[in-house]
């Protein structure tokens, strides 16, 4: 997969298909595939169409909590979503043509590692909890960087960009009794800036959990819609933020019915 290591990260396009081909517009020529971290339904008033795009550009994409719930799948209950979200998956049910349905069907719900290097693990939410935990924390990740041993972790679901770096620190103390290493494992959340390339380093003592943040419903007090673009030969990422007609989604959205609440806060991003 050399020659396919420009990837195109999105995550949680919620049926927004102005985000999502403003997305696709701002990354034209920069990237090799796409990764889908899941969520391509859900909120939003486009569901099949995003999903026909994300059926023609992925590459791999993996399950959601949201396409999960809209397939009706056991393990997660649509009455312990908000009602807003509930009525969204409802309606979002009734939408979905069955091709699309049943693409999403064949969504994994469990991580992948896909056979790149540096080695990237993939998955919707967390690796503990694959289509519901919500990593917003150092405490959190540092829980989670435990279960893989991968140098990249790529998980979405929160809405907000994120980079949680993981560093073990080797003690000095000489222990001949164990081939394990000995010290302490910490974990930093840092906030990627828009347009400002990332060197990753990677290694046995430096890991990472990247989030690239919403292309369809962000949460981070940003509206513009959220990617990333991961270079794994030139070990590079950038955050990339693009402006789409945030309008033209709400009204999409008011044709078809769905909540006040979802209308009105992507104008805000929150």
């Amino acid at each position: 997969m050399n020659c396919m290591s420009r990837i195109l990260l999105i995550s949680d396009i919620h049926a927004n298909l102005a985000a999502l081909e403003a997305v696709f517009s701002d990354a034209q020529g920069q990237y090799d595939t796409v990764w889908c971290l899941g969520d391509v339904v859900g909120y939003g008033p486009r569901p099949n169409e995003c999903v026909d795009l994300v059926r023609e550009q992925a590459s791999l994409c993996v399950m959601g909590n949201h396409d999960w719930a809209v397939l009706e799948k056991p393990g997660i209950d649509v009455e312990d979503f908000n009602p807003q979200a509930r009525h969204a998956v409802l309606w979002t049910r009734a939408q979905l043509r069955a091709e699309n349905r049943a693409y999403l069907d064949q969504l994994p719900a469990q991580p992948l590692q896909p056979p790149v290097t540096p080695t990237v693990l993939v998955t919707h939410a967390s690796p503990r909890e694959p289509v519901w935990e919500y990593i917003l924390t150092p405490t959190i990740a540092l829980e989670n960087f435990a279960l893989f041993d991968a140098a990249l972790g790529l998980v979405g679901h929160t809405h907000k960009p994120a980079l949680y770096r993981w560093q073990f620190h080797p003690s000095s103390a000489e222990n001949n009794d164990s081939a394990q290493p000995h010290g302490m494992a910490t974990v930093d959340h840092l906030q990627p800036r828009p347009n400002h390339p990332i060197q990753l380093t990677l290694s046995a003592v430096q890991r990472l959990i990247v989030n690239p943040g919403s292309v369809g419903q962000p949460r981070d007090n940003d509206a513009r819609a959220a990617y990333v673009l991961l270079d794994l030969t030139a070990k590079t990422l950038v955050q990339r933020r693009v402006s789409y007609p945030v309008e033209l989604t709400q009204s999409q959205m008011r044709a078809a019915g769905l909540p006040k609440r979802l209308i009105d806060r992507l104008s805000f991003g929150w």
